[in-house]
């Protein structure tokens, strides 16, 4: 059978296949029989049988993301989720997950949403969140937090435009805390993209819109275009390339001098081995005063490096750890003969996760960060503890 596919005579190889039923435990027969039926365009018949090669060899990927095609090309929106989803906890190349994330791209999954809370403890409140380098009061404030999390994203595939789509994505974060209600903080995100995706690349082109409510004020507003490129290196290996540029708007007359613009570039590299995956990554951003008189340490350089590992330690049990450093180098001066400020920081992350059902997570959280500097009034440390549940709509 074999010989007649590699001649091109698939009617015959049908035949013989239709014929040979003592060989109907051989899952090669049903695959020859299914490529056979897919060339000649009999698109039921080669499902019916990609199915037969599932049954007997359930393990097979590349059936598996065949018959997620055919399943979503025919409408069969039910079948192609199913697929979709128990696919996914199989070992994957990166191509093939490149495959399968542009199959999502489809009607099967053109939204998706996720919604999580959690409860945990801050041992100092009082640190400006994520690069926001806000003045602290110097003073450390505990304090039990809930906080929730939602995300919705939207994906609609440009079917006359081959590989082409657009996705929009809309984040909202929101932290309370029990002991220091000025430093809740509200923050929401919304962008929408252009993209492009085959076999061997991905390529998005993302704008986006952001506002942070902090301090008991509406703090500032973001725009942002960040493009990237996820680019398939080998059986195992995924590289990232990417830029940014964000323009931040203080709103609040107090916040104006604070006024700031971000440009930067990083690279990543991604390796997957099972169904766990490790990376590193690195980012260089150029931070930039909007006015001439400007609050002190506005302007800096930062470079950034990551790395971590996410390993599924039984088939219900995850465990990720991550470490992230931070260099600052500041433009202003600390005082007269101490030079300029820089900075050096240090976060240590480790979770655990446990699916309770098939949509729903629950994790347990722990994060320690340091930030060593030469300005005295900018060192501290922190311990943060959570405890997670989320949900995947």
């Amino acid at each position: 059978m074999q010989t007649l596919y590699d001649q091109k005579k698939y009617e015959q190889v049908i035949s013989e296949a239709q014929k040979n039923t003592s060989e109907y435990g051989n899952a090669k027969l049903h695959l020859l029989w299914a490529k056979s039926a897919e060339s000649l365009d009999e698109d039921e018949m080669a499902m019916s049988a990609y199915e037969r090669v599932l049954m007997l060899d359930p393990d097979n990927t590349d059936v598996r993301l065949l018959l997620t095609k055919f399943y979503a090309d025919s409408n069969r929106d039910a079948l192609a989720d199913e697929m979709s989803k128990s696919t996914e906890n199989y070992q994957l190349t990166p191509a093939q997950r490149m495959s399968l994330e542009r199959l999502k791209k489809d009607e099967l999954q053109q939204f998706k949403a996720s919604a999580s809370i959690a409860m945990g403890y801050d041992s100092n409140i009082n640190v400006s969140p994520d690069d926001l380098n806000l003045p602290e009061v110097g003073e450390e404030i505990d304090t039990i937090f809930t906080q929730f999390q939602a995300n919705l994203s939207y994906i609609h595939d440009l079917d006359d435009k081959g590989g082409w789509y657009l996705r929009s994505d809309v984040d909202i974060f929101y932290q309370n805390n029990a002991d220091a209600n000025y430093y809740n903080l509200f923050a929401g995100r919304v962008n929408i993209g252009l993209g492009y995706s085959n076999d061997l690349y991905d390529i998005l082109l993302p704008v986006s819109y952001g506002r942070i409510n902090y301090l008991d004020r509406d703090l500032l507003e973001s725009f942002s275009v960040d493009p990237r490129i996820n680019y398939t290196l080998s059986e195992s290996l995924i590289g990232n390339i990417n830029a940014r540029y964000t323009q931040r708007n203080y709103l609040n007359s107090i916040d104006s001098n604070r006024d700031d613009s971000v440009t930067g570039i990083g690279l990543g590299l991604y390796w997957f081995f099972n169904n766990n995956f490790a990376y590193i990554s690195t980012n260089y951003d150029n931070y930039s005063a909007d006015h001439s008189v400007s609050l002190r340490f506005t302007d800096k350089k930062t470079t950034r490096v990551a790395l971590g590992m996410n390993y599924n330690v039984e088939e219900w049990f995850i465990a990720r750890l991550d470490y992230r450093y931070r260099y600052a180098d500041y433009d202003d001066i600390i005082e007269i003969g101490r030079g300029e400020r820089s900075d050096d920081y240090h976060q240590t992350e480790f979770k655990m996760s446990r699916f309770l059902t098939a949509t729903m997570e629950a994790s347990l959280f722990y994060r320690y960060s340091i930030n060593n500097s030469n300005y005295e009034l900018a060192e501290y440390d922190k311990d943060i503890v959570m405890l997670d549940i989320k949900y995947n709509f």
